[in-house]
């Protein structure tokens, strides 16, 4: 079997795209446990600076979550936003690798949402391009198995990584692990 074949198969594609939500969910999370003690670093009190910070998640998917949709049915193909969105991650690993300034933390968190918002709507669709309607609900049920996962992982596992190496390790993380 051809490469391009095992690709296109139903099964490969709700692997990858599972894969696709557990690393989207851990790269969301696995900040959680090191954001307190950059905003206490940075002598960043404000709860309206915190929110605005948890925030800025938000706005980058709501930014490019209709976009890639868009773009990948015009382009009829899933690859583009999926690469560019691992691209996204990496990027955001480096900025939180750099940050002391709270402009870096607002940053890293729209760009962390902006490639969320390219790989969390293109992987769901993948799916139900491979699957007939009737069988959608059990490849859409695993999708939110591994989404689940994702947050369950990320915090923990962040956690852990700060506690060893500190914000520069988890940015480590991020950086390596996404773009695969």
């Amino acid at each position: 079997m051809a490469m391009t074949d095992i690709r296109a198969s139903p099964t490969a594609v709700v692997v990858g795209s599972c894969i696709a939500q557990l690393i989207d969910n851990i790269t969301y999370t696995i900040s959680f446990a090191c954001l307190p003690h950059l905003f206490e670093d940075m002598k960043l009190a404000s709860e309206s600076q915190i929110g605005l910070v948890a925030a800025m998640f938000g706005i980058g998917g709501f930014l490019t979550s209709s976009l890639s949709g868009f773009v990948s049915d015009r382009l009829q193909s899933r690859k583009l936003p999926l690469v560019v969105g691992s691209i996204g991650y990496a990027i955001c690993g480096c900025v939180l690798f750099f940050s002391h300034k709270l402009w870096h933390l607002l940053l890293y968190r729209l760009l962390n949402g902006m490639a969320s918002g390219l790989v969390y709507p293109i992987s769901t669709a993948a799916v139900g391009d491979v699957y007939p309607h009737k069988l959608l609900g059990l490849q859409m049920a695993l999708l939110n198995v591994f989404n689940n996962a994702g947050y369950m992982i990320g915090p923990i596992l962040g956690g852990a990584i700060y506690d060893h190496a500190g914000v520069r390790g988890v940015s480590t993380v991020v950086t390596v692990t996404d773009p695969c």
